[in-house]
């Protein structure tokens, strides 16, 4: 997915909210939340083209949400599956233990890659490139955090801040009355200025005007655009919301999963 909003200790009835869409290309298979792993119980939407998921949580309110890192030339498919990462890495256990994971494991391995995840009392962020072994990890406070597809606070992507603001001036409220606010915001396609926008490097595969589309918050080109969206929100251990859209947010209908998170369903 390629906007990945965390809202984090600002809520009184939840302490952590994700709302995330997922950008690909349409042709790209997949299938929405279902049990990807029994033990742990974790549950998400799985890619049928290379298996794993680009997000997921555990039953205990553990999630892992995945962006690629921005990059203007071909994938390796000699590399291993980032989506499969995030489904070991959830299996490593509790939050501590998925940062022991991604302490041991050789970034270079996989194609790069961005992560947020949390256990409803941390948060972390945690890069992933071909230039270093190791995954850099990045604790996370209060507040909003919103990962596209390059690390937080990256200059390349302002429809970031464009989200973060939104975000933060949404008041806290019940479930009901928030779960709408953010579908609203997953659901624009409001373009920036062209003047705004980092320039592209030379023998960038598309043009400035395909630049502009992907700097909406809900991507829409002829080839590649938003495909679904996710919003979720846990506690302390336990996942309090799970919805999935499987369509763009301003055009599908958000479907509660939250009942595949028991283990017994």
């Amino acid at each position: 997915m390629c906007t990945l909003i965390v809202r984090h200790e600002m809520d009184d009835w939840c302490s952590t909210l994700i709302a995330a869409n997922r950008d690909e290309f349409y042709d790209r298979p997949a299938t929405g939340p279902r049990v990807l792993r029994g033990s742990p119980h974790i549950v998400g939407g799985r890619d049928e083209r290379q298996g794993g998921t680009w997000f997921a949580l555990t039953s205990d309110g553990l999630f892992l949400g995945l962006t690629n890192q921005r990059s203007f030339g071909l994938r390796d498919d000699t590399l291993r599956s980032r989506g499969e990462l995030v489904v070991d890495a959830l299996s490593a256990g509790g939050f501590d233990d998925v940062k022991r994971f991604l302490e041991r494991i050789d970034a270079r391995a996989y194609n790069e890659f961005n992560l947020i995840f949390g256990d409803g009392v941390q948060v972390c962020a945690a890069y992933g490139r071909l230039t270093e072994r190791n995954v850099e990890l990045e604790p996370l406070g209060a507040g909003v955090h919103v990962l596209c597809n390059d690390r937080l606070g990256s200059p390349e992507f302002p429809k970031a801040d464009e989200a973060r603001l939104r975000v933060e001036s949404i008041p806290r409220n019940s479930w009901p009355r928030i779960k709408p606010e953010l579908i609203e915001v997953l659901g624009d396609r409001s373009l920036p200025d062209p003047a705004t926008l980092p320039p592209l490097p030379p023998g960038a595969p598309f043009d400035a005007e395909v630049a502009r589309r992907l700097q909406a918050i809900c991507v829409q080109t002829p080839v590649y655009g938003t495909v679904s969206a996710t919003l979720a929100a846990v506690s302390p251990g336990r996942v309090e919301q799970y919805a999935f859209c499987d369509a763009p947010p301003d055009e599908g209908t958000f479907e509660d999963v939250t009942r595949l998170m028991r283990i017994d369903g």
